[in-house]
């Protein structure tokens, strides 16, 4: 699916991401963490639709792993609830704090999924190029190269089998695996070789290094840099003078405000609300013909 998000610039992609990752793993304030897996889940099946279904079961099981792992070793608290089998108490406010911290796993998992999906490999190397521009040459090299080592592996193991020497047994298959891994390292050697010769027929590291960048900074970034930023700030304010927090032990007790939710909530919803303003303004142009 077309994602309109995805054609912002590279740092304004990279900059809501790491706000919403960062308040949403270094912090436990439970609305904060609740908020950002809901945003994070819609804008999950927003972009992958029913290929986003199947990763969601994996999100349960990391859920449930999470939760039950906190009343099992950690007893604080102060209300009972039951006895193990072997003795350990579980007490409210240690579910309550598991469940906490399954939330903002998978929430994390979440925005992780689509930041995948938002965030490519030419994007990443456009922003650290800036930056480090060797590095970026060598990571895209890097991209370049795990693919086509895998094909490479693959084209082996296909001349393998016509040969006959993948025999049954695991003898024969570790043999014949060792084989196709000294001939693949062979390859990526002499590729390498190839590359460096290549690069320094072209007069790479001869002159200054000049780069060519496909993302100009429009108005409209500057615009979402500016949306970011507002809600940011709200949200930054409102935990250091202590308006949002939520203690677990041993009394759970949550202090919050709704106007710090909806600002955190329209903050992650960025994405979603630009798709929508642009599928708004596509069907106001296609009603005009």
């Amino acid at each position: 699916m077309i994602d309109e998000f995805s054609k912002f610039h590279p740092v304004i992609n990279m900059i809501f991401y790491v706000i919403v990752l960062s308040i949403t793993m270094f912090q436990m304030q439970a609305g904060l963490i609740l908020v950002s897996f809901v945003c994070g889940l819609l804008y999950h099946l927003y972009l992958k639709k029913r290929e986003g279904i199947s990763y969601l079961g994996m999100i349960v099981v990391v859920f449930f792993a999470t939760a039950m792992i906190n009343p099992l070793f950690s007893h604080k608290g102060a209300t009972l609830l039951f006895y193990l089998p072997w003795g350990n108490p579980v007490t409210k406010e240690s579910l309550i704090y598991g469940g906490s911290l399954a939330i903002m796993v998978c929430g994390t998992l979440l925005w992780f999924s689509s930041m995948n999906e938002v965030i490519t490999h030419d994007k990443l190397i456009e922003i650290i190029g800036r930056i480090f521009p060797h590095f970026a040459l060598l990571l895209s090299m890097i991209f370049r190269f795990v693919p086509k080592y895998i094909r490479q592996v693959k084209k082996i193991h296909f001349a393998q089998k016509a040969l006959g020497k993948r025999k049954k047994g695991w003898r024969n298959q570790l043999k014949s695996g060792f084989e196709a891994f000294s001939i693949t390292t062979t390859w990526a050697l002499e590729n390498s070789v190839d590359t460096a010769d290549s690069m320094r027929a072209r007069g790479y590291g001869v002159g200054k290094r000049t780069t060519y960048h496909n993302y100009p900074f429009t108005l409209r970034d500057g615009m979402v840099f500016l949306w970011i930023a507002l809600w940011t700030g709200v949200v930054v304010f409102e935990k250091m003078y202590g308006n949002v927090g939520t203690v677990y032990y041993p009394f759970y007790r949550v202090k919050g405000q709704w106007f710090t939710y909806g600002a955190y909530a329209l903050l992650c919803l960025t994405p979603i609300l630009i798709n929508l303003e642009e599928a708004y303004r596509w069907h106001r142009l296609q009603s005009k013909i």
